[in-house]
């Protein structure tokens, strides 16, 4: 089951690092991630670039967060969508957990694993 993550960005080049780091460390390897720059001025961009071959990188103009998001969506191919802010990170088994949640519960459109 293949599992796209998106980040979208917005001016946090001193924290997309971190999340894409997070993302390519999850110990679910079945992953597509896709990042979206929403218009960023700072070093965001030259930060994505470090990871070629690595996601999906998207620049576009600002529009926003959701509309960075729906970029993303569209773009996506998996089965599971998940969203992680660009200031943010998940817990290394976070995928590993929502792919087995959605697996229990296949008929579900929106599954939440607790810390647990």
């Amino acid at each position: 089951m293949l599992v796209t993550v998106i980040i979208g960005n917005y001016n946090y080049g001193r924290f997309i690092d971190r999340a894409i780091e997070n993302v390519l460390d999850q110990t679910y390897r079945n992953v597509e991630l896709i990042v979206v720059d929403d218009g960023s001025t700072d070093n965001s961009r030259e930060v994505i670039d470090r990871y070629d071959g690595k996601l999906l990188k998207i620049y576009k103009e600002n529009g926003g967060h959701a509309a960075a998001i729906n970029v993303g969506f569209e773009r996506s191919q998996g089965d599971v969508i998940c969203l992680l802010d660009s200031d943010d990170y998940y817990a290394p088994i976070k995928l590993e957990r929502t792919v087995a949640l959605y697996q229990e519960f296949p008929e579900s459109a929106v599954c939440i694993p607790c810390s647990r």
